[in-house]
């Protein structure tokens, strides 16, 4: 054969049988070296499988454990998840039922407003010389203004429960989401764990590959969560808001209320005092009246009285003076005529005078005494329409609702109000279905 070294041979063509021996030997040798070779190789096969029986069975003793400390963390998000979703969809409804009250609250706000417009507009009918800034008047533009601004509010805060209950359903869904992947996540996980070596297999299961890290999955549900309870917290917070700002309205309200009811009490109170005093102005006036009118009837007969001694007196002093020129000389006689004369001038001038002064009076009177009855004839139109608008007022707001001692909850002062609906919020914190705090995660 091509590269073997054939034994040397004698001189007849026989090996020696040292050779042969050699040969031999080497054979066995050969063999045995074969053999202890093999044995090795056995001996270090069977611990290789030995080592690898260990390997499998401590990996998928690794495995095990991992998927059950993963299922079980799986689980304890998804009970966190399910909690965080039930008490957002309790906020949420919550919220809902705040829109309604809110709506009801704005309804009560606008009616009392048209009620204050209209007592307004009945007041601007008051005649002209009562139409004067009264407590009345400050009062009722003090109210039109306060359930202005009152309305505004609750339109501002309707507007921001819708934006609140937008973010909760929004966080609402991301929640719903990772819930979905956490189950499915389980349901994966479980089957893993029901698999057996030389079983089951996953070929034909969607393979979505990895895409995250454990943290990173971790983190996100927890951020997720806090993102929903900090929504969460925000609502309650307007909730708190809306509330105060309901009963800051109510008791607005309600005093604002009593304020403008003792105003117009106490103005229908002034206008009846001046109003009697106007009348007993008027008695006495027209009773100055009758007097002046006495008075000036005396003064014309008085007047009356003295015409004839003052025709007769100026007759005898001008015949007086018809006599002759010689015999016309400022005597006793003449000089007695005169002064008689002007005497009686002088006291029906005086009379004329003190006559034309009465009747003056008397027509001053007459003018005081219409303004007295026209002012009283407001006084009285006043007086009817300042009881009309006190009439006009609706029945005294009270407080319908009250807070309890975590300002959670709203309860109704009669079963009427709001439907009879009660909102309230059970206090169950995150997790509380498994015991399970997401901070330890």
């Amino acid at each position: 054969m091509a590269g073997v070294v054939l034994p040397g041979l004698d001189g007849q063509g026989h090996r020696l049988q040292r050779d042969w021996n050699k040969e031999s030997a080497k054979h066995m040798g050969r063999a045995a070296s074969t053999v202890n070779f093999s044995d090795k190789q056995r001996t270090f096969c069977l611990q290789k499988m030995s080592q690898a029986a260990k390997v499998t069975n401590e990996s998928d003793f690794r495995v095990d454990k991992a998927l059950k400390s993963k299922i079980a963390e799986t689980t304890k998000l998804r009970d966190l998840i399910e909690d965080s979703i039930e008490s957002t969809n309790e906020e949420i409804s919550k919220m809902n039922a705040i829109k309604k009250y809110l709506v009801k609250e704005r309804e009560a706000a606008d009616k009392q407003f048209q009620h204050s417009v209209e007592r307004r507009a009945h007041r601007s009918l008051r005649p002209p010389r009562e139409l004067v800034h009264d407590v009345p008047y400050k009062e009722l533009k003090k109210q039109t203004a306060l359930l202005q601004a009152t309305t505004d509010k609750f339109k501002k805060k309707y507007s921001s429960v819708d934006e609140v209950i937008g973010q909760l359903k929004s966080v609402r869904h991301t929640l719903a989401k990772d819930l979905e992947d956490k189950r499915s996540a389980l349901t994966l996980d479980k089957k893993c764990i029901d698999m057996v070596s030389g079983g089951k297999s996953l070929d034909g299961m969607e393979n979505h590959g990895t895409t995250g890290l454990p943290y990173g999955w971790k983190r996100d549900t927890l951020q997720t969560v806090d993102e929903a309870e900090e929504v969460k917290r925000q609502a309650t917070k307007l909730r708190k808001i809306c509330f105060g700002t309901s009963h800051k309205r109510q008791t607005l309200a309600r005093d604002q209320h009593d304020h403008l009811q003792a105003s117009f009490q106490a103005r229908m109170k002034d206008i009846g005092r001046i109003k009697e005093k106007l009348e007993e102005q008027l008695v006495t006036v027209e009773d100055e009246i009758s007097k002046a009118l006495k008075v000036k009837k005396k003064l014309g007969e008085a007047i009356a009285e003295k015409l004839p001694p003052m025709d007769l007196a100026r007759s005898r002093y001008a015949l007086r003076l018809k006599r002759p020129h010689r015999e016309a000389i400022h005597d006793k006689v003449e000089h007695a005529l005169l002064l008689q004369v002007n005497e009686l001038q002088d006291v029906v001038k005086d009379l004329q005078f003190k006559e034309k002064q009465v009747t003056e009076h008397i027509h001053s009177l007459e003018r005081t005494k219409k303004e007295l009855k026209r002012n009283i004839q407001d006084k009285e139109q006043n007086l009817k329409l300042e009881h009309t608008c006190f009439n006009m007022a609706p029945s005294r707001p009270t407080t319908g609702y009250t807070l309890n001692t975590d300002a959670l909850s709203l309860r109704p002062a009669t079963a009427s109000t709001l439907g009879g609906f009660t909102l309230n919020r059970s206090r169950r914190l995150p997790g509380s279905r498994s015991g399970f705090n997401h901070r330890s995660l």
